[in-house]
């Protein structure tokens, strides 16, 4: 059973076009916000990169008044949509700012969700590098992305992302090689399968910046 939106995470879209809120629940149903939540601390600075239209950040904040969550986005529309849904609270903020102007020690824990294949594969190792430097030590990298197994999986992921996606070339690696990329940075690396409860292959990495501190 695919999982439903959080009802208080809905709430906050109240505002947005039938369309974009019909967009918002797919989004949360074929994303796995929930794991991804379990691996970040109560008490942390967070930064989604690629967020959207705010969905997995507005999670984190609302379930902890311990967490300063700041999503950033290169897409006008989508950061309009995030702040609209901040209504007052202060421990959530949104930008329209590129992944490249974050400053060093700026956060503790870096998420980067369902968007690097929609990068080239020098501008993926350009993000990571940067994720790398600018994170303190003991800090934590989630990468969240799509694997080619299972292979149904991998072809509904497929057609779905070509028909959200239409005419935009995507750029895919084996796990294996994200691994290893990782670790040539300096990350320590742990993999997870992400997709029990989704019908896409999604995986989750998560880097810890220092030796074992996973």
């Amino acid at each position: 059973m695919l999982p439903s939106i959080p009802t208080d995470v809905y709430g906050l879209y109240d505002g947005l076009k039938f369309w974009e809120r019909w967009h918002v629940k797919l989004r949360w149903r074929l994303c796995p916000f929930l794991q991804i939540a379990g691996y970040i601390p109560e008490a942390a600075r967070i930064v989604d990169i690629g967020c959207g239209r705010g969905l997995l950040a507005n999670y984190l904040a609302l379930n902890s008044s311990s967490r300063e969550v700041t999503g950033i986005d290169k897409q006008e529309k989508r950061i309009e949509a995030a702040r609209a849904s901040i209504k007052g609270r202060d421990n959530i903020r949104f930008y329209l700012r590129d992944v490249l102007e974050l400053h060093h020690q700026e956060f503790d824990v870096i998420v980067v969700s369902d968007m690097l294949h929609h990068l080239t594969y020098p501008q993926q190792e350009k993000l990571l590098r940067h994720c790398y430097r600018i994170l303190p030590a003991g800090g934590i990298l989630l990468v969240e992305d799509v694997s080619e197994k299972p292979k149904w999986k991998w072809f509904a992921h497929f057609l779905i992302d070509r028909f959200l996606n239409l005419g935009r070339r995507q750029y895919y690696r084996k796990i294996d090689d994200w691994i290893s990329y990782l670790e040539s940075l300096g990350f320590e690396v742990k993999s997870f399968d992400a997709h029990r409860h989704i019908p896409l292959p999604d995986f989750l990495l998560k880097c810890g910046k220092g030796e074992h501190i996973l």
